[in-house]
């Protein structure tokens, strides 16, 4: 556990949970007892091991609900506080030996996402936000601050579970992307890219189907950071939209919705 001052007891509780979660997930054991839930949705073993080892960590320290990908659970309906939890986002990677996938957590009080940790299995970094007070990187102890920059000049772009005319619009996009030759264009298949915009890995990102529960807390690490939100008609990102664009700064940001909204409307 990291040796950590002046952070919320929550934020406390999340990083350990999220550690051994990840620490879980990094041994393998279940990762070949793999089940479809429909399409190309999966699930493995260990996602279910990993929510389990979380569930138990921060449901001790706090009666708080849990609200999760694999064992579900049920937003308050009185406006309480709750978590939010994706045990491994980007199950199919993991299950291919591919090291593109996190441990989201997020605490959602009075309608927002106030805290934030990811374990980012690429780096074996834990990624840390509390809403006013910035984000950071723990690992081996050592922390550093995250800060958004674009000089990567990647973008990632991935449609999610989007049908019909959203997955269309996505697929024009990146069309779209691709032509104007000013940016490298990648999928990683986890809002891992989330962590990575926030870190300064990638410049942007732009995912056309999400729910708070997978990406809501990567949102609270990019504007910690100092990046840019919103969803991909240019509205405020919250808990209840359906999709993200996440920029490293303002400027990057108008620049990609307004390619967004031309895509939507393009000829196929």
């Amino acid at each position: 556990m990291y040796s950590i001052d002046g952070i919320r007891p929550e934020t406390r509780a999340a990083i350990e949970a999220v550690e051994r979660g990840l620490e879980l997930a990094r041994s393998g054991v279940g990762a070949q007892d793999i089940t479809s839930k429909g399409g190309r949705d999966l699930v493995t073993a260990t996602d279910i091991g990993v929510e389990d080892v979380v569930r138990g960590i921060v449901g001790d320290a706090f009666r708080v609900p849990i609200v999760g990908e694999e064992r579900g659970g049920d937003v308050p309906i009185d406006g309480s506080a709750y978590w939010l939890l994706d045990p491994i986002c980007g199950t199919r990677n993991f299950a291919s030996g591919i090291p593109l996938y996190c441990v989201n957590l997020a605490l959602v009080e009075g309608d927002q996402i106030n805290v934030a940790v990811v374990g980012d299995a690429s780096t074996d970094e834990i990624h840390v936000a509390e809403r006013g007070r910035g984000a950071w990187a723990y690992k081996h102890g050592d922390r550093r601050q995250l800060a958004t920059t674009g000089l990567s000049q990647t973008i990632v772009i991935e449609s999610g579970r989007s049908i019909g005319a959203r997955r269309e619009h996505a697929a024009r996009f990146e069309r779209d992307t691709i032509r104007a030759d000013r940016w490298d264009v990648r999928n990683l298949s986890s809002t891992l890219s989330l962590p990575y915009v926030a870190a300064g890995r990638v410049a942007a990102y732009a995912l056309f189907s999400a729910t708070a529960l997978h990406a809501g807390a990567g949102t609270l690490l990019v504007t910690e950071a100092g990046g840019a939100i919103s969803d991909i008609e240019g509205l405020p990102w919250t808990l209840r939209s359906d999709s993200i664009v996440a920029s490293a700064d303002t400027g990057l940001h108008q620049e990609l919705i307004g390619v967004v909204r031309a895509a939507k409307d393009s000829p196929r």
